[in-house]
């Protein structure tokens, strides 16, 4: 009874500790007999050669009938490697055959064989040489053997001896390139597999990359939204304290109480930010707080001391976390922006108003202002007294993120300086539709 097959062969599991078996060496002999190594075709087709050979010196024993069979097997061992020599050398071998001998031998196999291997292996011209070679031998060969004999033949023998030579080469010659065509579609399926692996290791390395841009901006705005609004709120209190200071000092506890607090809260955000990125990493879990929302921009506007009002119309509780978070996010680049670009004396209206399915923010300062440029990137304008204002850095990428976390919600964003002075920012976004990526 065979053996099963190996892939259906149930292995117990390795026990721990165990090295695994070492796979099965094929020996070298056996590798170079294989019909994909050079050396083994060279072997079989000269193991073809001899036996043919030998059955053929067998049966005709006689020197002249011998060194013809002979002739004729040697092209077998070359009809891979030299295909033309192999064609002419059967060529020149049968033409002597036919006229040396009187009767067929076992030899003439090779003339098939030869169209066979030359229709798989070799040019398609070198194929149609072989199969011509082979039909003329179908057709002089019989009538050569047939008009020596001692009566004459029918013409029904003429035609069965004819026909039947003639269709060992032309089937030979037929299943030699039905082999070549399908070798042929399988490297072309092959190359054709490889490409898409190609095409697909491309494409996958590509949505990496795009994956890993969308993170770098997203932590980008991220510490942006973090750090700026909070430094805007320290450098404004530290800018109007030293005058305060020096007019009512009860109060300097009260401007360090508000800088500290700043300070506290932008660290304890940044510290989450860092154990999002970390969260792959081993080790315990992350203490996450709660995210921003709608109900923190109260606490927001409460910052400015003052120099901000907030007006809440509609139901709150309508909007999606995420959306939420978008607003909370918009209204402090916006009140950011205030402090820094609108000047000490500037005041800010922020109002959020939930409608149906839509939430609209608008905030509103009445300062000096700022320039949108046409690619949507602000630029603030320089006040024409420095004042307790913060110096602007000149980049501008306030509102690029607040036009990214907008369209995220396939929202609608506008800023720009009003008719009357000052800069207003206004905003409309789903009230739930909203994406992952929006809520970084």
């Amino acid at each position: 009874m065979p053996a099963p097959h190996r892939s259906t062969v149930t292995r117990p599991p390795r026990e721990p500790g165990v090295a695994a078996p070492l796979p099965r060496r094929t020996h070298p002999a056996a590798r170079l007999l294989r019909d994909t190594h050079p050396a083994g075709r060279l072997l079989r087709d000269a193991g073809l050669a001899v036996g043919l050979a030998v059955a053929g010196v067998v049966i005709l024993p006689y020197l002249p009938h011998a060194a013809l069979v002979v002739a004729m097997c040697v092209p077998l061992v070359l009809r891979r490697a030299c295909p033309w020599a192999a064609l002419v050398t059967v060529t020149v071998a049968a033409a002597l055959h036919v006229v040396v001998l009187q009767d067929p031998t076992v030899s003439v196999v090779a003339v098939p064989v030869v169209v066979h291997s030359l229709a798989r292996w070799s040019t398609t011209t070198a194929a149609r040489a072989a199969l011509a070679v082979g039909l003329a031998g179908a057709v002089i060969g019989p009538a050569r053997w047939l008009s020596v004999q001692l009566e004459a033949p029918s013409l029904g023998s003429w035609v069965t001896s004819i026909v039947g030579h003639g269709a060992v080469v032309v089937a030979a010659f037929v299943v030699g390139r039905r082999a070549r065509e399908r070798e042929e579609l399988l490297v072309r399926q092959e190359r054709e597999r490889a490409e898409r692996q190609r095409s697909a290791l491309a494409e996958r390395e590509r949505a990496i990359r795009r994956a890993a841009d969308d993170e770098r901006h997203e932590v980008a705005r991220e510490i942006h939204d973090l750090v700026a609004h909070s430094l805007a709120v320290i450098a404004v209190q530290a800018e109007g304290g030293r005058a305060m200071v020096a007019r009512h000092p009860h109060r300097a506890q009260e401007i360090l109480t508000v800088i500290a607090d700043a300070s506290r809260e932008a660290l304890d955000e940044l510290r989450q930010v860092v154990a999002m990125l970390r969260r792959h990493e081993p080790g315990p879990a992350a203490d996450y707080r709660p995210a921003v929302g709608l109900d923190d921009v109260a606490d927001l506007v409460a910052r400015l001391g003052g120099r901000a009002r907030l007006r809440v119309q509609g139901d709150p509780g309508a909007v999606s976390p995420l959306a939420g978070v978008t607003v909370y996010r918009i209204v402090q680049e916006s009140l950011t922006n205030v402090l820094r670009h609108a000047g000490p004396a500037a005041r800010a209206q922020v109002a959020i108003t939930v409608t149906g399915h839509e939430v609209t923010v608008r905030v509103r300062d009445d300062g000096r202002g700022a320039a949108a440029e046409s690619d949507g990137r602000s630029r603030a304008v320089e006040p024409e007294g420095r004042g307790d204002a913060v110096e602007p850095d000149g980049r501008g990428t306030g509102l690029v993120a607040m036009r990214e976390r907008v369209q995220l919600h396939d929202g609608t964003l506008t800023a720009g300086p009003c008719a009357g002075g000052g800069f207003e920012v206004h905003a409309v976004l789903p009230a739930h539709r909203a994406t992952g990526a929006a809520a970084g």
